[in-house]
């Protein structure tokens, strides 16, 4: 008797487990017969997102009550019960499963494609965020407006060799020239400003977004400022900070030319923290602007200034406490640096097919394999 209480014991054991995983693995879902069908997409959708990544839409014209009783039913064979007793259909499509009306199926994959924004264009957005020392960007006399086909146009008078860029001209060490109207590229202005070290590229933020949707990047971090609401209650409130870019792209036909007009918001920003109060530091550019695919602009005139402040002297001696002697006031002094710096974003927009064109011309031309043919399917081919 009691070995037999143990091998069902055993039994028991072994099977409870398994039981739980499968009851996990298939999601099952709780409804009464009076839920509305709104309020079961709900509750399917969290099952269906967890383990097939996949939204529950309700595409149908129905949503009143759902009419079956559902008891730790899983979540796919609820759906397809809920859809039998009111005559609906079930769509599955990459990304999503929807209730439908039988006769209205595909004006309701239309509405999804729409939704979803499949079938819509979409902006690759590539910018680049530079920062410079204002005085020697005026020295080599760039204008920005004149930026076109990734060229921008100089306009600089140099004397001597200490202010010649050879990676701008390539010229002679000890030429005294003048440049006027010399178109230089992008890429190469910005080589030369940081190898000079009079500047760095801070970001270089791209981003993939539908026409007429917003895009965000930022590049920087968040702040907590502390405060109070009206019951007293101390709170953090987060502020975004750093290189902030809002974009929102809308590409339109214009006879067989496609434009993009964008509206941008640019911000820079920085926080000081205070005893009493947090400090943001801001500059922030706002616009609206129309370029063709593949045309660059620029944004300027963000300034900021940096104060530097440097000890020179008697090397040990200037840096000796102020009740030696006071010979640090006799043997150094503080030396103050104001540096004004200029922001400059430069930005280009591409269009790009929608994802169902780039999916049929994938189909049709697949890349091509890197295996040699000696290295077989590996076992994924049936």
């Amino acid at each position: 008797m009691k070995t037999s209480i143990l091998i069902l014991a055993l039994l028991l054991a072994t099977f409870l487990p398994a039981q739980t995983a499968q009851t996990i693995d298939e999601g099952l879902v709780t409804l009464q017969e009076d839920a509305r069908l709104n309020e079961a997409v709900r509750v399917l959708e969290t099952q269906s997102v967890r383990l097939q990544n996949k939204k529950i839409l309700n595409l149908s014209s129905f949503s009143g009550e759902i009419g079956v009783p559902l008891n730790n039913i899983p979540w796919l064979k609820a759906m397809e019960m809920i859809a039998l007793n009111n005559q609906l259909e079930i769509k599955e499509q990459a990304g999503y499963i929807a209730f439908v009306n039988p006769t209205v199926a595909g004006e309701a994959a239309a509405v999804a494609e729409d939704v979803m924004g499949i079938s819509s264009k979409q902006v690759r957005i590539n910018a680049i965020a530079l920062v410079a020392d204002r005085a020697y960007l005026k020295s080599l006399g760039i204008d920005w407006s004149t930026v076109f086909d990734g060229k921008v146009t100089v306009n600089a008078d140099f004397s001597g060799a200490a202010q010649v860029p050879s990676a701008l001209f390539g010229l002679g060490a000890d030429a005294d020239f003048s440049v006027r109207g010399t178109q230089i590229e992008l890429s190469t202005l910005l080589k030369a400003i940081e190898s000079n070290q009079k500047g760095s590229v801070i970001a270089k933020p791209n981003i993939m977004v539908n026409s007429g949707n917003t895009g965000f990047i930022q590049v920087g971090q968040d702040i907590s400022v502390k405060t109070v609401d009206e019951a007293g209650n101390i709170k953090d409130t987060f502020f975004a900070t750093g290189v902030i870019l809002e974009v929102k792209p809308t590409v339109t036909s214009v006879g067989d030319i496609e434009v993009v007009h964008m509206t941008l918001s640019i911000e820079r920003s920085s926080a000081t923290p205070g005893n009493i109060s947090t400090i943001i530091n801001k500059s922030k550019s706002q616009t609206e602007i129309v370029l063709y695919d593949g045309e660059e602009t620029i944004i300027g005139g963000l300034y900021d200034t940096d104060t530097i402040t440097t000890r020179g002297g008697i090397p040990i001696l200037k840096d000796l406490p102020w009740w030696v002697l006071g010979l640090r006031y006799l043997t150094g002094y503080n030396k103050t640096e104001i540096k004004e710096r200029e922001l400059v974003i430069i930005i280009r927009p591409d269009i790009v097919e929608n994802a169902a064109d780039r999916s049929r011309k994938a189909a049709l031309n697949p890349p091509a394999s890197k295996l040699p043919p000696e290295a077989g399917d590996w076992g994924y081919r049936d």
